[in-house]
């Protein structure tokens, strides 16, 4: 399953704003289309991605005029990306090494072909093991005397 390409996992299509866009509207993006990031564009090309994470600690936790400021003071500049070609391993290991919870995934002509998430990574595993999944004890350290964990 980790050896798996990418573009096996049901990818969420990006959500795209252009450079300059007000803070405001891309917050109106993530909550309309009910995404945990944004690929910001610039001239045609990905410049940067406005991740859920980006937009509670630099936006909503200070002062910001929403309508003023634009998504370049907030967003992650030159994101790392992986290709289709990739393996869902590949972007497991990454996900762990630089804690994040989204990579956008670029195709061969350089745009943006979805983005994989932490949680579609976790909803393959539950369900390619759903035993073991369904049967962890709510506190991992927690041994139990039944296999139902309950």
């Amino acid at each position: 399953m980790l050896t798996d390409r990418i573009n096996t996992l049901p990818l969420t299509p990006p959500v795209t704003v252009e450079s300059g866009t007000p803070v405001g509207k891309v917050l109106d993006e993530v909550q309309t289309k009910r995404v945990g990031c944004v690929l910001v564009y610039e001239a045609g090309r990905m410049a940067g991605i406005l991740t859920e994470r980006d937009i509670l600690l630099k936006v909503v936790a200070r002062d910001v005029d929403y309508d003023k400021e634009t998504v370049d003071a907030f967003m992650t500049r030159d994101p790392a990306t992986l290709s289709p070609d990739d393996t869902i391993g590949d972007a497991a290991a990454l996900m762990a090494e630089r804690h994040f919870r989204h990579i956008p995934i670029i195709g061969h002509d350089g745009a943006a072909i979805g983005v994989a998430s932490i949680k579609d990574i976790i909803q393959l595993l539950a369900e390619s093991f759903p035993e073991q999944v369904l049967n962890l004890p709510p506190r991992p350290h927690q041994k139990m005397e039944t296999p139902e964990g309950g």
